[in-house]
């Protein structure tokens, strides 16, 4: 793929290994074995690099290959369109137990974002609602969270800690479910029913599932305490993060009391998951420590034996703006307290006024037009302002930060599916990003220049 902006992030990336090496592009050339206008060339995005290069560099540096290749923007207007006639290409139909059994078409998708959203009919009936009905067919789960929205009479079938469940789901009900975690869907006799099955990764996938596979199973499942606790009154999970900020700074547990004021008899209680820390005593032990109070605190979810469901009955709703011209009427659907920075709406298009309608957002973006009309879709790009009209089943991606919105036709009434993910600029490293400031985060994603000036600079 031979893109010129592309390959002028190559060749920052490139540069900003070998400062971090502390190699001058002559030393790095040395090292390679090429002349050093070879790699000049690379930096400044005039050529590829090449693959032989690519090999050695991983051969006598501490790198990895994945380390040189950066992201392929496929949305460089800043929106990424998906028509319904290609999705409708992608069709193919899986079976399960010999019988057809679910109809998959892809949606929107992008390089730069871990969505995995897939339009999902189903092809099995089912007469009941019972979770042990032998004509479900299961899955084994799967890496990705999962949100899911229904359309039509949908069964939804879910397994966690050795049970089985089942609901019945109507148009517009929600469901977050949990990795790994097996389950299934199919309709209900008489009708019809699929789903909007937005598969999405979390912080874990990438760079550090990586991690994780080279450090192997046993190592990589001391990431975990051995008992994560259950309810309100089970303290190991706070212990076992006490306990680790105690190993990872070399505190014994006699200074960590005297530093922070909390009795030693109190913090060996604290340590051994008998008792919850108040504010205060967090605070005072996250200050001796050199630790945010957050990190102090164990990860706690909100699922109901795996899943959070929203019916669309109980769906919280509210206008957007809060003041007139209302531009949408927002449904919040299902999510997760495990995924903070994922958030699923469902956008009734009330207005017609594209700056009154305009959005934005530093998630990344997936939405799918659930009509039953067509929408306007306008948006802004590098100070060029972008205008289509949407189908129903059309669905798109938008960037961080793009200013986008949606408004009505002149006839018609239109709703959009948005589910909004932090990607891998979220939580710490979003915290990091703002701590960077502007001007270095410019330059972190386009310097080309050498850590030094040769001719020295006072």
């Amino acid at each position: 793929m031979s893109d010129p902006a592309f390959r002028r992030r190559a060749g920052a990336t490139f540069r900003g290994i070998i400062n971090d090496l502390k190699r001058t592009t002559e030393a790095a050339a040395a090292d390679l074995g090429v002349a050093p206008d070879v790699l000049a060339a690379v930096i400044r995005g005039d050529r590829e690099l090449p693959a032989e290069l690519l090999r050695r560099a991983v051969e006598v540096w501490p790198v990895n290959e994945r380390d040189f290749l950066p992201v392929h923007d496929d949305a460089p207007h800043g929106v990424r369109i998906c028509r319904v006639a290609e999705s409708v290409a992608t069709s193919r139909i899986f079976q399960r137990g010999g019988a057809d059994y679910y109809e998959y078409r892809d949606t929107a998708m992008s390089r730069l974002a871990m969505f995995r959203p897939e339009w999902i009919r189903m092809l099995q009936p089912v007469a009941d609602n019972r979770p042990d009905n032998p004509a479900v067919q299961w899955n084994a789960g799967h890496f990705l969270y999962q949100f899911t929205y229904f359309v039509g009479a949908v069964n939804y079938y879910y397994a966690w800690a050795g049970r089985r469940f089942c609901v019945e789901t109507v148009t517009g009900d929600s469901v977050a479910g949990l990795p790994y975690a097996p389950h299934s869907f199919a309709y209900r006799a008489g009708g019809s029913g699929l789903i909007l099955a937005l598969t999405y990764g979390g912080r874990l996938l990438g760079d550090a599932q990586h991690e994780l596979a080279a450090l192997g199973p046993d190592l990589a499942e001391r990431y975990a305490p051995d008992d994560p606790g259950a309810g309100p009154d089970d303290h190991s999970a706070a212990a076992a993060a006490l306990r680790q900020h105690l190993d990872d700074t070399m505190t014994p547990a006699a200074r960590l009391a005297e530093a922070s004021g909390v009795p030693a008899g109190r913090l060996a209680d604290l340590l051994a998951g008998r008792a919850a820390a108040a504010p205060d005593e967090l605070a005072a032990l996250a200050a001796a420590l050199r630790v945010p109070v957050r990190d102090l605190l164990p990860v706690s979810g909100d699922e109901e034996n795996g899943v959070c469901q929203m019916p669309r009955s109980a769906a919280p709703v509210w206008s957007w703006p809060a003041e007139e011209p209302v531009a949408y009427r927002v449904r919040g659907l299902a999510g997760t307290l495990l995924c903070p920075n994922s958030r699923a709406l469902e956008l009734e298009v009330t207005g017609r006024d594209p700056a009154a309608a305009t959005l934005r957002t530093g998630l990344h973006q997936y939405c799918f037009v659930l009509g039953p009309d067509p929408v306007r879709l306008c948006w802004e790009s590098a100070g060029t302002v972008h205008e289509a009209i949407l189908q129903p089943d059309d669905s798109l991606y938008v960037k961080p930060f793009v200013p986008h919105g949606f408004t009505r036709l002149e006839a018609g009434r239109s709703t959009v599916l948005a589910l909004r993910i932090g990607g891998k600029v979220a939580g710490d490293t979003r915290r990091e990003a703002a701590a960077l400031g502007a001007s270095s985060l410019r330059r972190l994603v386009s310097d080309t220049t050498q850590w030094y000036d040769p001719a020295g600079s006072r």
